[in-house]
Parts: structure tokens; C-alpha cells; sequence
């Protein structure tokens, strides 16, 4: 179960991490009644990332500014998500950002703590600076300074960001998390810091044991008006082979930083983010997908960790169709239980040969994490490999 900015907010409090003052906002009406002095900054509550491109985050300095900006973060769909919420909160100068999180490493059965000096919205530099630190044993003082040590912090601040470090992980451990995160962590001049940002997810097996959790949920409110999906792809190392598909910029972390450290000869040259409800995904976005990855000479290695949909197979078969010079003659969109596609399209009578491309269809090896077992036999001559452990897709890439 993932957070929103502002019930996480209220678990840091908990626990004392500083959080500015805030209020949450279910309509712009109630921006009458604001408690807090302007100027104000106003952010779109969503799981989605990225919303503060998107216009999902607005800077106002007085109650008229503010009801418009409003207005206009309820009405704007981030990857097809309308707040319900909106949080209003005061303005921070902050001198420096920094990136903080804690997630749980299920290959090695153990918290990590991860860090970079470059927080905030460029994710490119966040990721290429990253840094993280095993909890080998039971937690101690010691391995938050640890961190802040190796992301290059020197002097009085060292001691605050571990301090910092040290109240996530208590409230990690204490609340049954999966990551718990603050991006960015404002470094204010005289020292001070502050969490401007956050965002928490709990183990659904630990629910049960934290019913005061469930009564943060705010229903989602998607929207059906369109299909596109906006895609993200970020270019980390020129010389990387390696091209990683997640569906959310956690994920994307944790994945990038655990190959990066533990592939000598693989680093990751592309990432590419697919919200979660991957089976949406148009044929015109995956060749898009597709295209970016085919066109890049580099990469040599796909690993794919997204929740794959019969609807996305058909789509991901259609597509490598595209590129891969192979008979699936043999190969239809019907099944026993789905019967037809809604578009009708056959794959054995579509002819892609007069597709034009920049470059040529050459054989890349694909990893595909998914718990779709039957999706195997579908899958039978095209070069992918499906595997349903976490572990298993980083002995792969060792090998090739």
C-alpha cells in the first residue's frame, strides 16, 4: 500500500522528522480557511512521480492566486490520476537537496540505505549518484554517518542527516515498510533540514498489524478518458548494455543501483518507466518502447519487471514481431477464454516488412519478471527469458 505525500507527512511526525506546516485541501473553497501564511506552495497529492513537470505543484502568494492554482491541479490527470487531495504547505529555501530512503532488499533479506547529494526532480542525476549502505545486522547510529560519509557530506551535517536516517528507520521497522523515502531533504543555510517530500509503502502482509494505517487510504479517482500512457525514459550511462523496464521510480532505484554495483562488465545505459497499469499500453506507445531501445546500438540486455497483462503479451508479441525477423505465422490473438481482441487485429495477417525504421532488427536478450507462469509457452521461440524471482534476474545478467 503506497502513501501520499501528506499521510506520510503524518507518520514522520510521529517520529520526529521535520515536516513544514501544512494543511490538506479537498477543495479550493477551503483555501478561505487557510491556516498557514502565504506564500504557500500547493502539490497534487497522487502515487504517480513527477507531477511538479506536469504543473502538479504551483508556487501562489495570495487566496486568489491560490484558489486558480487550485482549480487547476484538481482538473489536471497525472498519469490519469485526479487528486482528491491537495496539500498546502509553506515555502522552504532550502541551500541544498538530498535523497534519503530505506528499502527492503528481498534478495538479500535485508534493509538497505540508500543516498545522493543530487535529490529532487532530475532523476538522471539522482540515480548516477547514488549511494547505499547493507544493514548487515541489528541497526545502530553508526551506519546512517556511514551514509551521509560516503555521499560526501562533511562536518555538523553528517550528524543531522543521520539523525535523520535514524528516525526513518525507526519508523521502518516499527511500521512493517517496504521503502520509506524523502526526496528531497532540504538543507537549509544555517544547517537545519527538512522533509519536503515523501512518500512511504507498507508490506500488505504487515496491514493487518497497523489498522490505524487503513484510515490514511484515500481512494484513488483514475480516469477512463484516455489511453495513453506517459512513459518516461531517462539516459544514465552512455557505454551501459543494460536497458531496465519498471513500472514506478522506486523500483527503478533499487533496481538501477543493485545492478550498477553488482555487474562489473553490465551497467544500465536506459531506463524506462510504464505506470502501473501496464495492459493499457497502446501499440503506438510500445513501438515507441521499442524504438528507443532498438535505436540505441549499446544496449545488448532488456530486463523487463513490470506486471505483464494477457492484453500487454499480445501487444509485446505483435511488437517483437516488428523487430525480430521470425515466423509467428502460427500465432493468432484468440484464446479460449478471451476470444477476440477488441481491435480484431489478427497477428498472423499483419505484414510489418514495409515498416520503416532508422536502424536494423538485430537479437537482443530480453529478461521478463512476471508470477504469469502460463505465459511461458506463449512466449515459446522469441528471445525472451521469464522469471518469477527477484533474485533471478540479477544471475542472469551475470551470465550473459
Amino acid at each position: 500500500m503506497d502513501l501520499l505525500e501528506y499521510q506520510a507527512k503524518e507518520l514522520f511526525k510521529q517520529v520526529g522528522i521535520p515536516v513544514l506546516p501544512s494543511q490538506s485541501l479537498s477543495s479550493p473553497g477551503e483555501l478561505k480557511n487557510l491556516r498557514i501564511p502565504y506564500p504557500v506552495v500547493l502539490k497534487s497529492q497522487v502515487i504517480a512521480s513527477g507531477r511538479a513537470k506536469v504543473g502538479g505543484v504551483k508556487f501562489v502568494s495570495n487566496t486568489i492566486d491560490a484558489i486558480a492554482a487550485s482549480q487547476s491541479i484538481f482538473n489536471l490527470p497525472i498519469e490519469k490520476e485526479y487528486p482528491k487531495v491537495i496539500l498546502a504547505e509553506t515555502r522552504y529555501d532550502a541551500q541544498n537537496e538530498v535523497f534519503l530512503a530505506i528499502m527492503l532488499d528481498y534478495q538479500l533479506k535485508k534493509p538497505v540505505l540508500l543516498g545522493s547529494l543530487l535529490g529532487g526532480i532530475n532523476i538522471e542525476e539522482l540515480l548516477n549518484n547514488l549511494t547505499r549502505c547493507i544493514i548487515e545486522d541489528h541497526y545502530s547510529s553508526f551506519y546512517g554517518r556511514h551514509l551521509a560519509k560516503q555521499m560526501g557530506l562533511e562536518g555538523k551535517i553528517i550528524h543531522s542527516i543521520g539523525r535523520i536516517i535514524d528516525k526513518m528507520y525507526q519508523l521502518f521497522i516499527e511500521r512493517d515498510l517496504d521503502i520509506i523515502e524523502i526526496n528531497p531533504l532540504g538543507v537549509g543555510a544555517d544547517g537545519s533540514v527538512m522533509a519536503l517530500d515523501g512518500k512511504i509503502r507498507v508490506n500488505d502482509y504487515g496491514l493487518s498489524r497497523h489498522q490505524d494505517l487503513l484510515k490514511l487510504i484515500q481512494p484513488a479517482n483514475p480516469t477512463n478518458s484516455s489511453l495513453l500512457v506517459n512513459f518516461s525514459i531517462f539516459e544514465l550511462n552512455k557505454s551501459g548494455n543494460i536497458a531496465v523496464i519498471c513500472n514506478n521510480i522506486d523500483q527503478a532505484i533499487f533496481t538501477v543501483n543493485k545492478l550498477n554495483k553488482n555487474q562489473s562488465k553490465n551497467k544500465v545505459n536506459t531506463c524506462i518507466i510504464i505506470p502501473e497499469d501496464a495492459q493499457k499500453v497502446i501499440p503506438k506507445e510500445l513501438n515507441s518502447i521499442f524504438e528507443s531501445i532498438f535505436a540505441n546500438s549499446q544496449i545488448a540486455v532488456v530486463l523487463a519487471d513490470i506486471p505483464f497483462s494477457y492484453e500487454f503479451n499480445y501487444l509485446l508479441i505483435q511488437t517483437i514481431k516488428k523487430y525480430y525477423p521470425l515466423d509467428f505465422s502460427h500465432w493468432s490473438n484468440r484464446n479460449d477464454e478471451r476470444g477476440d481482441r477488441p481491435t480484431g487485429m489478427r497477428f498472423n495477417g499483419n505484414d510489418y516488412s514495409k515498416s520503416k525504421t532508422s536502424f536494423s532488427p538485430r537479437k537482443i536478450n530480453w529478461i521478463v519478471v512476471t508470477t504469469e507462469t502460463k505465459l511461458q509457452e506463449k512466449f515459446t521461440n522469441i528471445p525472451i527469458t521469464l522469471v518469477n524471482r527477484l533474485d533471478e534476474k540479477f544471475n542472469l545478467i551475470q551470465k550473459i
